[in-house]
């Protein structure tokens, strides 16, 4: 009897569980659950729910995977049922159809040791808008790659271009609010430029409120713990 999908999919996300230490903990790499995803009966074949970073859903199906692509793309603009995060990455897979032949311990050993998996990853808020990398044909790889892959998916374009859009906006209310203390302490701004070997102007004020930023949010991070500044990834 061939070993179905979803007993592939099982089998994979334990694999791509120990490829990473953060991805050992209960709940980050699911596979066939429903109740994951707002909506009924709606059930990712693998996604990835990792703390501080965008969640991940990977579609798989064994070649010749006609339909993995739509799986895939359908997925984006969906939300979590425990939290409404949206989903802004689907990885699509095309697994060998040698894996229907295996079982068991053999089935693990078989994932582990392919090298045959055909990946793209689709980034976008919805069906109607997202972009396709590559632009045409598939990465051919691991296990070990699919995960790298999807570690980089947590953190797509669209939350990055947010983020920094959000931070030059902060930025420039924050020298804005500058503007009206330089009004009422001109010594005080006037500080600021030296310490910035800088002549005052709207840059430099921008760049004052920009260092102020970064301080602030490193102290964030440090307060949560070690492991936890941003951009470490283990």
């Amino acid at each position: 009897m061939a070993t179905t999908e979803p007993t592939i999919n099982d089998t994979l996300a334990l694999v791509l569980s120990d490829t990473r230490s953060l991805w050992r903990g209960k709940g980050v790499v699911r596979s066939e659950n429903t109740g994951v995803l707002k909506g009924a009966g709606k059930k990712p074949d693998i996604l990835v729910v990792e703390p501080n970073v965008s969640p991940v859903v990977i579609e798989t199906e064994v070649l010749p995977a006609s339909s993995v692509e739509a799986d895939a793309v359908v997925r984006l603009g969906e939300q979590l049922a425990a939290n409404g995060r949206p989903l802004l990455s689907a990885v699509a897979v095309r697994m060998p159809s040698r894996l229907r032949d295996v079982g068991g311990l053999a089935l693990r050993q078989e994932i582990d040791a392919a090298n045959d998996f055909e990946m793209c990853l689709y980034t976008g808020k919805s069906p109607e808008a997202y972009k396709r990398w590559p632009t045409k044909g598939w990465i051919r790889g691991t296990a070990l790659d699919l995960s790298v892959l999807t570690q980089a998916a947590a953190v797509p374009p669209e939350v990055v271009y947010s983020a920094a859009s959000t931070l030059i906006e902060g930025v420039s209310d924050a020298a804005g609010l500058l503007n009206d203390i330089a009004a009422k302490n001109p010594q005080a701004v006037h500080a600021i430029s030296e310490r910035l070997l800088q002549s005052d102007g709207e840059q430099t004020r921008k760049m004052a409120m920009a260092i102020l930023a970064n301080a602030f949010l490193f102290h964030e991070n440090v307060a949560r713990g070690p492991g936890r500044l941003a951009g470490v990834r283990n």
